[in-house]
């Protein structure tokens, strides 16, 4: 006797198991991608790391051939017409060092026999160096250069080209991630200062700088060469001008050169006690930033490559001590009033230490300040 067996039912997904698959896969990617983004930042920060310990051996190299280490800028007084002194920002610290991180082709290109804003010189400008580019730094594109003066938030034209007029053709600007240490304080002219204020700069590289290894008494380990000064941040705290700071190859303070006045990343999160972001303002742009989040990179003049927190120690701007144009400085620091000199037909104000008591920080951007630190301080 045979008997019909029905054949087995095919069983589907329910709607509620359904429901909770598609949890279960959110519950993961939720998981799994900030690990991937934390990852993906390591790979950058490391690239950065080594792209910081690439400067400073060339910088060393360089150093080797010259008993210095390669000075901000230098100084110009070349070209035609003969004004140009009103711009004594010339070559950035960048183009000294090219043929010691293997560029020596582009150095060969520059004309040193004329003004880094001259013609002639506009080969390099569009070069990007990828050493000198930080992979989590954003808006570092190359821009092209019109052929006429922009105004205040448009993408500029040639350098001073109301002197040094751009020729025909495609011309670009290449940007850096990374700037030099002048020290505690901003500068910007400083070939027009007073003696007495242009000794004030107590880093390494600076306008005119010639400061070799013998002159680090506060010792090479425990004072800054090079660190990040992100272009991602320059427009964040400066968006009208930011569209050219950090142009590689300008020597301008604002462009490959830092200082430790305000604490890193100021304007977008970070500050010292009595310090506002709105009162930085216009100098922030010469201020270590990064968008690695909590700190910055920095190159040490031993060579070494170390991350500084955004809470290292920095000194305070709690007595409420300003310009005249209301930009806040440290407590204790005076103001240099400089009269018109030479071709520079404007005066200003300009800070000296006085009694400012520096921190951490500040202390690490000294050549020779005396600065007692602990290592476990930074």
């Amino acid at each position: 006797m045979s008997s019909d067996r029905s054949a087995p039912r095919r069983r589907g997904f329910t709607l509620i198991e359904l429901l909770v698959v598609i949890a279960i896969i959110a519950v993961l990617i939720g998981l799994l991608l900030p690990a991937v983004q934390s990852a993906r930042e390591a790979a950058r920060r490391i690239q950065c790391v080594n792209n910081l310990k690439q400067l400073a051996l060339a910088a060393h190299n360089y150093h080797d051939g010259n008993q210095v280490f390669p000075g901000g800028s230098y100084s110009a007084t070349l070209g035609n017409p003969p004004h140009w002194g009103t711009y004594p920002e010339n070559f950035s610290v960048f183009v000294r060092m090219l043929p010691f991180f293997e560029q020596a082709p582009m150095y060969n290109t520059v004309n040193f026999n004329l003004a880094s804003a001259d013609p002639a010189n506009l080969t390099i400008c569009g070069v990007q160096v990828t050493a000198l580019l930080c992979p989590s730094d954003t808006n570092t594109q190359t821009i092209s250069l019109p052929s006429v003066k922009a105004s205040t938030g448009v993408t500029p034209g040639w350098n001073f080209n109301e002197l040094y007029p751009l020729p025909p053709g495609n011309w670009t600007q290449a940007f850096t991630s990374y700037a030099g240490c002048v020290g505690t304080f901003t500068f910007g002219f400083s070939n027009l200062m007073d003696p007495s204020i242009k000794n004030a700069h107590t880093g390494v590289i600076f306008n005119d700088s010639a400061v070799g290894v013998v002159g680090i008494t506060d010792g090479l380990s425990n004072t800054l060469l090079f660190g990040e000064h992100s272009k991602g941040y320059l427009f964040k705290v400066d968006p009208g001008y930011a569209v050219s700071d950090g142009s590689w190859n300008s020597g301008r303070w604002y462009d490959t050169l830092f200082s430790t006045m305000y604490p890193m990343n100021v304007g977008i999160g970070n500050t010292s006690p009595g310090l506002t972001a709105a009162g930085t303002n216009y100098y922030d742009t010469n201020s270590a930033a990064s968008q690695h989040p909590g700190g910055a990179n920095f190159a040490f003049s031993d060579g070494s490559v170390k991350f500084l927190k955004n809470t290292i120690n920095s000194w305070g701007f709690t007595s409420g001590n300003a310009d005249s144009y209301g930009y806040q400085f440290p407590d204790g620091t005076v103001f240099t009033t400089v009269a018109p000199t030479g071709n520079y037909s404007k005066s200003g104000e300009y800070l000296a230490p006085g009694t400012s008591r520096p921190g951490v920080y500040q202390s690490l951007s000294t050549r020779a300040g005396g600065e007692v630190l602990s290592a476990d301080q930074f």
